[in-house]
């Protein structure tokens, strides 16, 4: 089953795709240098017989033309070891001297199949007619040049046999470890399918493409974990904490149904319900946005905001309902700050940051709100001289419905912290809960605007 897996493999067909094509290369490299070569050397060939040639015919004009026997003789004798062809006929066609027998006269290159020393062999030679009507053929035997094709014929034919033979168990080796390496992926894929979301993609180190998908759907595997995570804690907190409510309203409107003995009882009954379904309806917009923001939709595009005008203006609409509450709301707030956000979603975290200080700080407090450059981002911070939230509880009051034991008979849902860290998490921005001595500092540093 493995071996059909490797060769249905896309990654085995690539790599054989490309053996064939190096076994092609090969084979055009061959014919080039086979070509190239022989016609180097049967072009060395034809210019050493042309210069024997002429080396013969200089040394006849010098010593007469009568001398041309002993000169062709005495090159025979100097270049035997070459296996050198040399013929001199008369006039009518007969051989006057030389290692080969006679043959018709053929002026220019010709390519002759005659015995010399002893053996039949395929000879180069060149024809030539002197001046007094004799006829000279001077050439070599081609057995060096057939030797280098042989030579050049088995060098090519054992690589590239060798050749070939590398690039299948190349494209073996590369078909099976890609296959490996898809399989661990495949596995973990299906784990997760069966219900096992703690399987993660193996990652080794390699710092290859494979690395990087493994570690891309790892990040993608623990987004969806932390997700579901989210989704049943959300579950379990809206049946826990909308129960309560559903149940007074339930009631409420039980007991009208009962006892209401006039229109005011009923009236009364009912403004009740209305501000208790009001609130119901609240809560489920607050989880409505949550989940709206978390998942990337129904939201506004990210733009260059001015941030020191945009919480001056928010500092100075909610100065008078923390008056109101005798609380004093202070700005403090660097000038001409810019960052690239989402401004909806930025006004929405800065208010839900006041209100919940307005909500839970004593008359007297103090409430700022601040801005200012931090290395390459800049900070915005809600704080207050309220009672703060103890160092164990910060991290849960981020969760939607967390409320603190101390806040659970002030007016809310428990979401307003959990909507700021979906909206601080959809600016990649950071966000930090601390001790304002005494009170709580609520900051976001996010990246400045280009």
């Amino acid at each position: 089953m493995r071996q059909n897996k490797l060769f249905q493999a896309t990654s085995f067909r690539l790599a054989l795709l490309y053996a064939g094509l190096l076994a092609a290369s090969v084979l055009v490299l061959f014919g080039l240098t086979y070509w190239f070569a022989t016609d180097y050397a049967a072009q060395d060939e034809t210019n050493e017989i042309a210069v024997e040639a002429a080396s013969i015919q200089d040394e006849a004009r010098l010593r007469g033309d009568a001398e041309l026997p002993g000169i062709i003789e005495n090159h025979m004798r100097l270049r035997k070891d070459v296996r050198a062809v040399y013929l001199l006929e008369d006039a009518n066609g007969r051989k006057i001297t030389g290692n080969v027998d006679a043959v018709p006269p053929v002026l220019g290159p010709t390519i002759l199949d005659r015995d010399l020393d002893g053996q039949k062999r395929q000879l180069r030679a060149y024809g030539y007619r002197m001046a007094n009507g004799q006829f000279l053929l001077v050439g070599q035997d081609t057995a060096t040049l057939r030797q280098m094709k042989a030579l050049i014929v088995r060098a090519f034919s054992v690589g590239l046999v060798v050749t070939v033979l590398l690039a299948v168990l190349g494209t073996v080796i590369v078909g099976t470890t890609v296959l490996a390496r898809l399989e661990s992926v495949t596995r973990t894929a299906r784990a997760i399918m069966s219900g096992d979301f703690s399987q993660r993609a193996p990652v080794r180190g390699a710092n290859d493409e494979f690395d990087e998908l493994a570690i891309s759907m790892n990040a993608m595997l623990d987004r969806i974990e932390d997700l579901m995570r989210s989704m049943r804690q959300v579950s379990n907190d809206i049946a826990h904490d909308l129960r309560t409510p559903l149940t007074r309203l339930r009631q409420r409107l039980e007991h009208a149904k009962r006892r209401a003995t006039s229109v005011e009882e009923l009236h009364e009954a009912l403004t009740h319900s209305i501000a208790q379904v009001d609130s119901i309806l609240e809560t489920f917009g607050a989880l409505l946005r949550i989940a709206q923001i978390e998942a990337g939709g129904r939201t506004g595009m990210k733009m260059a905001v001015d941030v020191s005008k945009l919480l001056s203006g928010i500092a100075e609409d909610f100065a008078p309902a923390a008056e109101d509450q005798g609380q004093r709301l202070v700005a403090d707030i660097d000038p001409q700050l810019r960052a690239e956000a989402d401004p909806e979603l930025l006004t929405q975290m800065v208010v839900n940051l006041i209100e919940n200080a307005i909500r839970h700080s004593p008359p007297g407090a103090k409430i700022w709100v601040q801005a200012k450059s931090v290395g390459d981002g800049l900070e915005l911070a809600v704080s207050d001289t309220g009672p703060g939230i103890p160092l164990q509880e910060r991290e849960k009051v981020l969760r939607p419905f967390y409320r603190l034991e101390a806040s659970r008979t002030t007016q809310g849902s428990g979401l307003g912290l959990s909507l700021v860290a979906a909206i601080a998490k959809r600016h990649d921005a950071k966000l930090s809960l601390s001790d304002n001595a005494p009170g709580l500092r609520v900051a976001v540093v996010l990246p400045a605007a280009a």
